[in-house]
This record gives C-alpha cells, sequence and structure tokens, in this order.
C-alpha cells in the first residue's frame, strides 16, 4: 500500500478515491473519523489519507490526480476561486475555459 494523498477536506479525498476506483484502482481512506479527535489527539495524525492498494499503479493514480487538480482561477469580479470550481461563489459567473 502507497500513501498518495492527504488533506483536511475528507470530501476532497473522497472524491479523489472515486477517480483512482473508477479507473480500476482499489484506494482506502485512513484516518476518516479521527479529525474530530483533533485537539485530543495530535492534528498530524487526524488528517485523512488516501492509500491505493496496489503499488504498481502509484504512477498511474499520480497522473489521473494530477489531471484532476485544475488551478485557481480569478473571477472577472475580483473573487480568487478554487480550480475544482467552475462557478464563482460571490456573482455566479461561469469560469471562462479559454483563458
Amino acid at each position: 500500500m502507497k500513501k498518495i494523498f492527504t488533506s483536511q477536506d475528507i470530501t476532497l479525498v473522497n472524491f479523489y478515491k472515486s477517480i483512482l476506483e473508477d479507473n480500476g484502482i482499489h484506494a482506502v481512506v485512513k484516518n476518516y473519523y479521527l479529525t474530530s479527535g483533533a485537539g485530543d489527539i495530535p492534528a498530524n495524525e487526524c488528517i485523512p489519507e488516501l492509500w491505493i492498494i496496489n503499488d504498481e499503479k502509484l504512477d498511474e493514480a499520480r497522473e489521473l490526480l494530477s489531471a484532476g487538480q485544475a488551478a485557481p482561477w480569478q473571477c472577472e469580479c475580483g473573487e480568487r476561486i478554487g480550480g475544482q470550481f467552475v462557478q464563482c461563489w460571490k456573482c455566479a459567473r461561469l469560469r471562462d475555459n479559454t483563458k
């Protein structure tokens, strides 16, 4: 097993897990429930982690996840938006993919 991704955002970890599994790479999430223990447990031990089962799929998994990580963008209204979003939460404009 190899760790491929960590984030305090459990939703993002699960999203990346679904990308891997949709492409035939079996993965597990560790520390899924430990985020609620932060404070009693050291914070660095509570961060959700995504692990792949088959070590031989590591390069393929990294490629899939890097392709899914779009760069942050700035809306015409000036708001800075995370790359995973296609619509501005401030003014509701859609991302212009031509830039």
